[in-house]
């Protein structure tokens, strides 16, 4: 550390008079702050610096640690020793400088001191402003604090093993140059440690105008004192198609968060904003911030927040201009999106997804299904399914959970046609779900077009012709894998590739001659009763019954062809 000699005593005597004739006599009242001040005289405006003439002991190194021994001075030069900080006997405070702050820049102090009576710790400007400090001073049994303060009390112990207990933070409201006095009754023991941390650029707004703006990836935190703050804060961002907002607030002293689009109002909290937004163009939003109206001794003199805006480029299938697109009816098509398992894409504050699922002229009828896994699916109220045309007008809406039908109308357009969908506030699933897919959002959509099949058969390979029946032994497997189909489809289709994937179904009188594991029951069977296994089994049951197996295409729900099963003593 660099400490500044005394060379003569007349000239430190007369400086530290000056100086002294000043100072702040440590009181720790209001009116008293007001009154005092740490500059001893300015320059004459004709001077080449309008800087205060004060007699600094030291210009505080940012960020390191300082320790600073002092010794008041007995009139002897002669004796004075360079690791010592010399101090008029009279002395009531140490001043170190700070430098020269933009406003809005933030202060951290840490101290503690060692034989220094009544200490407390300020920071001024060199025009004689004290500054505030943010957090409350606590109390203890030894002094009674007010809530909160302009100085920081230090912890005592200097030495070199002692550690900050105590520090504050101090926020400046205008361009100045600062510097930190310590005031106290010092002796020639009296020691300090301290520490001093600066970011210039760590509040944006300090309260200037009603409206403030930031970028579509940013962050802007802002300080206000309470009783000369905007009635409310309008602060301005805004993105464009292909990409997702997630905006986040917090702070201290808010009572108020409103989220707008232009006049409309998208969401309002008196503690925070989570959300996630997603533009169809390009878009203005406003997050509007009220403060407390009047500070007290509960609130303290600052109301102050910190806005996030974290945009990334969405994936295909995010947004309308780029959307998903199933291969053909009958499949269901799927699309994993990437792991969020640190909280990137925010799939639990919202999914959406934009699916191409044809083209299709009047008098065409489609059913869709939409479903996602991994994801929590039981939230209805906050869930759309939509149906758009090319133009993104909605045709139609459907079941999140049973899907549902669309008959293209006289009225409604040919073309393209889309599924949107939109679930909000969905939490990831942890129960039975492997860890690779823990966090993996799954959308799956699925495509049936009723007539889009001229004919379906069970085709029998080897006479080259339709099956029309099979004769099982008991005991055989009749296993769905094995079977092939004859499908044409209808002329006017569009689709160059029909899903050729079948539902299995069996009449209720069947189960008592073909089953599985599954041990289906007639007396639980309305009419058909649907084998979502791979396999049937012939029953002793069964010896001279016939059975019947219904296959039932996929991509045409309307398509069904019924095999006739005749079951037979299996022979020696």
């Amino acid at each position: 550390m660099q400490l500044k000699k005394v060379f003569q005593l007349a000239i430190l005597a007369s400086l530290f008079g000056v100086f002294t004739a000043c100072s702040d006599d440590s009181s720790s009242s209001a009116s008293d702050e007001d009154s005092s001040s740490s500059v001893a005289s300015f320059r004459s405006s004709s001077s080449l610096s309008t800087r205060a003439d004060i007699d600094y002991k030291d210009t505080i190194s940012l960020g390191d640690t300082m320790r600073i021994y002092l010794e008041l001075f007995k009139g002897d030069s002669s004796k004075m020793d360079e690791s010592e900080t010399y101090l008029d006997s009279e002395a009531v405070s140490l001043p170190l400088y700070l430098g020269e702050l933009p406003k809005g820049s933030r202060i951290t102090v840490y101290a503690t001191t060692s034989d220094i009576k009544n200490e407390k710790i300020r920071i001024k400007s060199e025009f004689g402003e004290t500054l505030q400090a943010i957090f409350a001073a606590p109390k203890d049994e030894t002094r009674e604090d007010s809530v909160y303060r302009s100085e920081l009390i230090p912890s005592f112990g200097a030495n070199s093993n002692a550690t900050f207990r105590d520090s504050n933070t101090f926020v400046n409201f205008s361009d100045n140059h600062f510097f930190v006095t310590i005031d106290g009754e010092f002796n020639d023991e009296s020691s300090i440690k301290l520490k001093v941390n600066v970011d210039t650029s760590y509040y944006r707004y300090i309260g200037e105008s009603e409206e403030v703006s930031m970028k579509m990836t940013d962050t802007l935190r802002g300080i206000m004192l309470i009783d000369n703050a905007p009635d409310e804060v309008s602060i301005a961002f805004s993105a464009s198609e292909g990409y997702s907002v997630n905006l986040t607030t917090a702070g201290e002293n808010i009572v108020m968060y409103k989220l707008t689009d232009k006049d409309k109002e998208l969401g309002n909290s008196t503690t925070n904003l989570d959300t996630m937004l997603v533009p169809d163009d390009s878009v203005n939003w406003s997050i509007k911030i009220k403060p407390e109206s009047f500070s007290s001794v509960w609130t303290g003199p600052f109301a102050y927040f910190e806005a996030r805006t974290k945009a990334r480029a969405l994936e295909q299938g995010e947004y309308f201009s780029f959307p998903d697109s199933i291969n053909y009816p009958g499949e269901a098509f799927v699309r994993t999106r990437p792991k969020d398992d640190i909280g990137i894409y925010k799939y639990n504050l919202r999914q959406e997804q934009f699916v191409w699922i044809g083209d299709y002229n009047k008098g065409d009828s489609i059913i869709v299904r939409h479903w996602i896994e991994n994801y929590n699916d039981e939230n209805f109220q906050n869930v759309s399914c939509e149906i758009l045309d090319k133009k993104k007008k909605v045709q139609g809406t459907i079941s999140s959970v049973y899907g549902g039908s669309l008959k293209i109308t006289k009225d409604m357009p040919e073309g393209a046609y889309y599924l949107h969908y939109l679930r909000l506030k969905s939490d990831p699933l942890d129960q039975g779900i492997p860890d690779s897919l823990r966090y993996v959002l799954q959308l799956y959509t699925m495509v049936q077009q009723p007539g889009i099949l001229k004919t379906m058969q069970f085709y029998d390979s080897e006479s080259d012709s339709p099956m029309k029946e099979k004769v099982l032994a008991i005991a055989d497997t009749l296993r769905f894998d094995e079977f092939t189909f004859l499908m044409e489809p209808n002329s006017k289709t569009k689709w160059d590739i029909i899903g050729s994937d079948i539902a299995w179904f069996v009449p209720c009188e069947t189960l008592n001659y073909l089953n599985n594991s599954s041990n289906y029951k007639e007396s639980n069977c309305e009419d058909e009763q649907e084998i979502s296994s791979n396999y049937l089994i012939a029953l002793e049951a069964g010896i001279g019954e016939t059975a019947e197996l219904i296959a039932q295409s996929v991509a045409d729900p309307a398509k069904r062809d019924t095999l006739k099963i005749s079951i037979i003593a299996k022979t020696n």
